[in-house]
């Protein structure tokens, strides 16, 4: 039981045990939803340990052989809890856009909360079929695999003194994964400085950068599990869940932007395309393709750009009259939302244009994700694809602006970089 209410709680996280599992580079995996089956045969094949095999197994029965695998890890001293309730300070070092950056996230556990309670706030929609597979994986393991990824707002010295304190300090963890990405995990496990964390970040909003499905599904898990308990009184393992907490302030924090890719699309709306999208847009043509997106890069926002299949052109898209037009497009949106490039490419083009609309997106056969604008426009060049549509990454105001007006951005709008690894820390619900 947590006898404690804190908002923000320490744990005592699951790690890998080195003597027995061997090199950790070998053992941690990407968020679940970056792992193709080559990506997961692969980790499978890299070490009998490695994290995919719990967080993403390939048997039959994925959630029974997750639930197995943990449980024999933890019987073998695989995974062992870390001797002591700690947060644990979670440093990226990365290359972005030719700066070298770092990053660093607070994984904690926090309360859960409703969104309509406005202190934890959503910014993208979510998946349905997504939701289902990360809540059985959830009753079987009864285990955080994988850190949320969270964005506190706010101004916090005290904090940020902290953070610099403890990155000063030599690491429990570090390791240089396959992408070049430096991680490193430090303990912080004396009460004042754990109070420091607990007090700042007590009445922080905050928004939900990566593991929409994550949150929603321990929502769900803590209701059916207050429900069989008799809902009683005091807080429970799973009235938390595992997140890592970075500053929307953070110098290290990277947007970038997730493009659309469509499988098939409408022959006839393909091939009147220019005719129907110039009533709406102005239209900048190109045959070369390193023009093509050093001029789309040239934009912040307010810009579609288009590629065809059995089309050489490529087209970078401005809307004429914006907010006249989004206004008509989409009069139940605030202007919060009718402003972003996703929101007019899902209007816009894929829905008044191709006739994709939300529901069809949402079902998840007809739009596939990138953030390699190239592997994009590769996609279509190769008819592989009927069309690539590239957008630029959203501000991090615009996402802030979005969830405090109450609204959720559509489905993969933003791709934060670089994404928490999964398998450094885990958190038991027993």
């Amino acid at each position: 039981m947590v006898h404690s209410t804190n908002r923000i709680e320490p744990f005592q996280a699951l790690i890998y045990n080195r003597e027995r599992c061997g090199d950790l580079l070998d053992v941690i995996a990407p968020p679940y939803d970056l792992i193709d089956d080559a990506a997961q045969n692969r980790l499978y094949d890299r070490s009998p340990y490695n994290v995919v095999r719990v967080e993403l197994a390939r048997e039959p029965d994925r959630y029974r052989a997750a639930r197995e695998t943990l449980s024999a890890w933890r019987r073998d001293g695989i995974l062992l809890p870390h001797p002591v309730p700690a947060l644990y300070l979670y440093t990226q070092e990365f290359e972005a856009a030719g700066r070298h950056l770092t990053r660093h996230a607070i994984i904690a556990r926090i309360k859960l909360e409703p969104f309509a309670r406005g202190r934890i706030l959503p910014h993208e929609k979510t998946f349905p079929k997504a939701k289902e597979d990360r809540l059985r994986l959830l009753e079987a393991t009864t285990t955080n695999i994988s850190p949320i990824f969270g964005l506190y707002s706010g101004r916090h010295p005290n904090l940020d003194a902290l953070i610099k304190d403890v990155f000063s300090r030599e690491p429990l963890i570090a390791v240089l994964d396959d992408a070049g990405i430096g991680n490193e995990i430090r303990p912080v496990t004396a009460a004042d400085e754990i109070g420091v964390v607990q007090a700042e970040i007590a009445n922080a909003q905050v928004l939900i950068a990566d593991g929409h499905h994550r949150y929603e599904t321990a929502l769900e898990y803590q209701r059916r599990m207050r429900a069989a308990d008799g809902d009683p009184p005091g807080a429970r393992p799973y009235d938390y869940v595992m997140m890592g907490l970075v500053s929307c302030d953070d110098p290290g924090l990277v947007v970038l932007p997730t493009h659309r890719v469509a499988r098939r699309l409408d022959s006839h709306e393909r091939s009147g395309f220019v005719r129907w999208a110039g009533e709406m847009f102005d239209i900048e043509t190109f045959t070369d393709r390193a023009a093509f997106l050093g001029r789309l890069g040239q934009f912040t926002s307010g810009v579609i750009g288009v590629a065809l299949r059995d089309d050489p052109t490529l087209r970078i898209l401005r809307m004429r009259n914006m907010e006249e037009t989004m206004a008509t497009l989409a009069p139940d949106s605030p202007p919060e939302l009718r402003q972003l490039d996703v929101t007019i490419l899902h209007c816009a083009i894929l829905e008044r244009g191709f006739g994709i609309d939300a529901d069809t997106v949402r079902a998840g056969a007809t739009i596939a994700y990138t953030i390699d604008a190239n592997a994009a426009l590769d996609s279509v060049a190769q008819r592989a694809a009927d069309g690539a549509f590239l957008i630029n990454p959203p501000l991090i105001r615009e996402v802030e602006a979005a969830s405090q007006a109450g609204v959720t951005m559509p489905e993969k709008s933003t791709y934060f970089f670089p994404k928490l690894a999964t398998g450094f820390v885990m958190n038991s619900l027993d």
